[in-house]
């Protein structure tokens, strides 16, 4: 019988309501302290095990029919709730059941797409091994959630290329988004069970090479669930794989996340590494999540400060454009959103070019267009004006409106009165009518006789805002001092 398929048969019988209460059993039985989270999280390591040697042999032994392989391992792995569910079992067997299907089964379902993608490209050398694992998994990270199933894709090369010995820094499970991090944990336990395999040479040779290594006359690899109790690799959250990069450089990029300033030390060796951290530096902009302040967990204001010095001396190209990608999903007025515009300050001409540039985009939104627009109206003030007067035809809530108002308030272009009046006109189902009609009215008057950006004026655009329950502001811009402090107001 061929590998894979025995190895099959032990999928599909671990896989339904026995083998998951015997292989949970065996789990508690090989512990000295039960604990309900680990043996659900070694059965699902043992399913993914099974899942992914499954694939391998597929992809070695039966190339063409490897296909129906991985069909098959799908049906398993989306039909987990008929499979293991039964009538008549105890309750602790059921709340053990669902515990596991709405944790680590919901978990492996989402994790299959890429093990599918990461043993075809294996199978049909679809990676490249001189390829940057950073640059592709900068490019999943900037797609996932917006195309995860190319995100996904990408990432099954990084897992090829993973087996084959590329090596992934551990800087990435800070740096990736929620579902990037699931899907890379699940890709390092993967190669992590083929590197603690015996009867494997890790790392594993191209499929071609490892197909005449394996000929039929060649022993079998044992198959038994008990005999792969030593391999099972229960990947908890705060789990690191020991495959994981880890020099000194890789030392270096973890400092981006200790809560303060970098060493002098730290800046100059991430300096001198040049373009092999551009990757990794670019993707800390593609996720703004990691600058939120949080109790727990490793958000924190010195990271975006760590990377802006360092992007700073670095000089890529792509740091504008992503620093104005970034300036348009953080929130306005906040201290992220002032840091950033203070670096695109600091850099007027090449950031207004690329402001100018994403402005013409097709699918912006109002909040992203009025964060450029504000960006431009301290670098380039008279063509804001006509970015403003075409916005106010894409606007389709009160609250994008009251910000288009106040930002055409904020030109102090005479030229913006008749749009004022005429959008006071159009708030007739507004709850805020009256109010919201006489500041219009008030600061159209006031632009008339000249007082632009009257503090008076936006000072009722502000009230009215907060009563309309928004918080759009234009922000003051401050220095930042090495303490974090803000300094004098610009």
């Amino acid at each position: 019988m061929d590998r894979y398929r025995e190895i099959m048969e032990e999928l599909e019988y671990i896989t339904d309501h026995d083998g998951f209460v015997e292989t949970c059993l065996d789990l508690r039985d090989s512990m000295y302290f039960y604990d309900k989270g680990l043996i659900l999280a070694g059965y699902a390591s043992s399913v993914e095990m099974l899942m992914s040697f499954a694939m391998f042999w597929a992809a070695l032994e039966a190339p063409e029919e490897s296909p129906e392989v991985f069909d098959q391992i799908e049906r398993i792995v989306y039909n987990l709730e008929g499979r293991l569910r039964a009538d008549d079992v105890t309750m602790d067997v059921a709340a053990l059941i669902e515990t596991f299907l709405q944790t680590s089964g919901w978990v492996l379902s989402q994790r299959f797409i890429v093990f599918r993608h990461m043993f075809e490209a294996y199978r049909d050398n679809r990676y490249n091994l001189d390829d940057s694992p950073d640059r592709l998994l900068l490019e999943v990270q900037t797609l996932v959630e917006r195309d995860n199933d190319r995100a996904a894709e990408l990432l099954g090369q990084v897992g090829a290329m993973a087996l084959r010995g590329a090596a992934i820094r551990p800087v990435w499970l800070l740096i990736a988004k929620p579902r990037l991090q699931m899907w890379l944990r699940g890709v390092l336990g993967v190669v992590q069970n083929f590197a603690a395999a015996s009867h494997f040479s890790f790392p594993v040779d191209a499929a071609d090479r490892e197909r005449q290594k394996w000929r039929p006359d060649t022993g079998k690899p044992v198959v038994d669930l008990k005999a792969f109790r030593n391999l099972r690799y229960p990947m908890m959250p705060t789990d690191t794989p020991n495959i994981l990069r880890r020099e000194e450089l890789d030392d270096h990029l973890l400092e981006l996340f200790g809560g303060g300033p970098l060493r002098e030390k730290t800046v100059a060796r991430l300096v001198a590494a040049g373009d092999s951290i551009k990757h990794v530096l670019l993707a800390v902009l593609a996720s703004e999540e990691l600058f939120e302040e949080r109790e727990t967990g490793i958000g924190s204001r010195w990271v975006l400060s760590n990377v802006l010095e360092l992007l700073s001396r670095l000089k890529y190209p792509e740091t504008i454009p992503r620093l104005v990608d970034l300036l348009c999903r953080v929130p306005p007025g906040g201290a992220l959103y002032i840091q950033i515009l203070e670096f695109l300050l600091n850099h007027k001409d090449e950031a207004a070019e690329a402001a100018a540039a994403k402005l013409k985009g097709e699918h912006l939104s109002v909040d992203e267009a009025l964060a450029l627009t504000d960006f431009l109206s301290r670098v380039r003030p008279g063509e804001v004006y006509p970015i403003l007067v075409k916005l106010l035809d894409k606007v389709a809530t009160w609250d994008e409106q009251l910000a288009v108002a106040r930002s055409l308030i904020q030109t102090g272009d005479v030229r913006a009165i008749p749009h004022l009046r005429r959008l006071g006109t159009t708030l007739v189902d507004s709850p805020y009518r009256r109010i919201v009609q006489e500041f219009l009215a008030y600061a159209a008057r006031r632009m008339k006789n000249g007082s632009r950006g009257s503090r008076r004026v936006l000072g009722k655009v502000r009230g009215t805002r907060q009563a309309n329950g928004s918080s759009r502001q234009r922000p003051k811009i401050y220095r930042t001092s090495p303490t974090g402090r803000p300094g004098r107001h610009m």
